[in-house]
């Protein structure tokens, strides 16, 4: 009954999108002086070439010990230990874990023999022999509070530096230099653009910030901090900035940032003491960039407890609505520049199963310790309905998008809050908004979906959609996407396809299906279906290794009866 059901859901006409709004002619440039594009949507974390990170680089000899920060250190004397396990940090029900650590970091020492350890060589220890089966049992809570209260200061002096240059994936270096051309217009190229850096999706502010401001330093720009996240917001609107490192316990899930990095945390501390200056950076720079996997960290940076923006978000809406000013979001964290409904969490396979709940996101694996929120999982997908900081008014969105097979949740949140435009953008993706006009350009080496008029049964969801790639663009409407131009060229990367759909690249990899004279195909994964359909007024187009589309419906279900 239900697959019927699911069947007459996506070929019914009531997701049938008007093809009259999907016209394949160019749209006309902003006439406005100033940038073209507003708002960078990067559907990718941007995880930057550096040394910290020096996996993400074509080339490492460039690499200096002495004059860069190139990890983490773990210092496993009771100093450090002790205050990890006391008691107020762990719930009672958490306590034989908690003494099972202390157990673990015992035996760590005994096989490393040293007090200072590398990050790295720490957490490849705990995941051997004995300890492994503590570490799989631990959230990404305590995990963090491990690692926190046993790290060192950061070296004076050396920083986390990047080489914008060295990064491999080049669509990553071509979406930001994109960004910085467009900065670059503000003030007509009179001087070096001017970006502020503000890591407020991350849990750990800081240490994000730190090679993005690096890079943008390497690509010529000059580059301040702006020390705007969750904790920092809540300790000055309620005149507690002297407990700001207390404060982030509670709001960000860090502690001892004040030790680690003392310098960084007396900026905050001056930020957080003086209200005027975030709109002080703001007037100064010609971009921000916000970075974060958190898109309830943003909210909670850039708004209040009413949802209300704060006089900084205020400042940043105002000065990009002037055309004045070029925003930039990576990952989840752009999530939170929708005014539509926000996705906050989850998987598609939880969404078909259980709906979109209106609420926070739960703890990131909070199975694991008993702090999942009444009524959910893990796995819960969540949604704000009061949306995010409302710099993007067209459309909910969603990032790292094809890679995890976000289709069935942005669809079930776009569904469940009558939202008519769900936008999703793929890792290594960019999508460049004129918030003026609505028009848009795909950046980047994959691909956006933009699924409209989202409908619903209690355990299926169909849309009508379009998917585009780097070099395609249009103009988003509040309930459509139209002037479509289809990319052309070779510049989308060609991966190993899959069929796997709910938490991977197979419903983009299937689309090929559709260029090459199909009208529609079925994946199946488990107790899950997606079906996507095309007709005579679904345009298709090749570019590069994947299959463009306008035009096209699609549905995905869960259908447990059936297996």
């Amino acid at each position: 009954m239900k697959a019927s059901i699911f069947a007459a859901l996506i070929v019914g006409g009531a997701v049938i999108a008007n093809s009259a709004q999907a016209q394949t002619q160019e749209s006309e440039p902003a006439k406005a002086s100033g940038p073209e594009y507003q708002l960078f949507l990067m559907g990718d974390e941007m995880a930057l070439c550096s040394s910290m990170a020096w996996t993400h680089c074509n080339d490492t000899d460039w690499l200096d010990g002495d004059s860069m920060r190139t990890d983490r250190y773990i210092n496993l004397s009771d100093n450090y230990v002790k205050p990890m396990l006391d008691d107020d940090l762990w719930p009672a029900h958490r306590h034989e874990t908690r003494d099972d650590v202390k157990m673990a970091i015992e035996i760590l020492y005994e096989r490393m023999r040293s007090e200072v350890v590398p990050e790295r060589s720490f957490q490849e220890e705990f995941t051997r022999r004995a300890t492994r089966h503590l570490y799989d049992s631990l959230s990404e809570r305590e995990w963090n509070l491990i690692v926190d209260h046993l790290e060192m200061p950061a070296p004076k002096g050396k920083h986390d530096t990047a080489r914008i240059n060295l990064t491999k994936v080049r669509a990553k270096r071509d979406i930001l230099q994109a960004m910085l051309v467009q900065a670059d217009q503000v003030r007509s190229g009179d001087d070096m653009p001017r970006i502020a850096i503000a890591a407020a999706g991350a849990r750990d502010p800081i240490t994000a910030a730190e090679p993005f401001i690096s890079a943008f330093v390497s690509l010529g720009a000059e580059v301040r901090w702006l020390p705007i996240d969750a904790a920092v917001n809540t300790a000055q609107r309620t005149g507690k900035c002297d407990d700001l490192d207390e404060i982030r316990e509670e709001e960000l899930g860090t502690w001892k940032r004040a030790r680690v990095f003392p310098n960084q945390h007396k900026q905050q501390l001056e930020f957080c003491k003086a209200p005027l200056q975030g709109a002080k950076i703001i007037d100064w720079a010609d971009a921000v960039l916000i970075v974060g996997n958190e898109p309830n960290l943003v909210r909670k940076a850039f708004l209040d407890p009413l949802s209300q923006p704060t006089d900084l978000m205020t400042s940043i809406y105002l000065k990009m609505r002037a055309n004045k000013l070029v925003v930039g979001a990576t990952s989840d964290a752009m999530n939170a520049m929708t005014a539509r409904s926000m996705v906050a969490s989850g998987t598609s396979a939880e969404a078909l199963r259980a709906g979109a709940i209106a609420g926070e996101a739960p703890p990131f694996a909070c199975n694991k310790d008993d702090s999942c929120p009444r009524n959910m999982n893990a796995e819960s997908t969540t949604y704000h309905p009061l949306g995010g900081v409302g710099l993007l008014s067209q459309a909910t969105l969603d990032g790292q998008f094809a890679e995890l097979g976000r289709h069935g949740r942005l669809l079930r949140v776009a569904a469940t809050t009558n939202t008519q435009l769900a936008v999703g953008i793929d890792t290594r993706t960019a999508l460049a908004v004129n918030v003026l006009n609505g028009n848009f350009k795909v950046l980047g080496e994959r691909g956006v979906f933009f699924g409209i008029g989202a409908q619903q049964t209690e355990t299926a969801v169909a849309a009508t959609f379009h998917y585009l790639v780097g070099g395609a663009s249009g103009q988003m409407t509040d309930n459509s996407v139209r002037n479509i131009k289809l990319a052309e060229g070779e510049g989308v990367v060609q991966e190993q396809p899959t069929t796997r759909f709910l938490n991977n690249r197979g419903m983009v990899d299937s689309l090929r299906l559709l260029c090459q004279k199909r009208d529609s195909f079925n994946l199946v994964q488990n107790e899950f279906r997606l079906m996507v359909v095309g007709d005579e007024s679904t345009k298709r187009q090749k570019a590069g290794g994947e299959c463009q589309v306008t035009d096209a419906r699609i549905g995905v279900s869960w259908q447990p009866e059936t297996w």
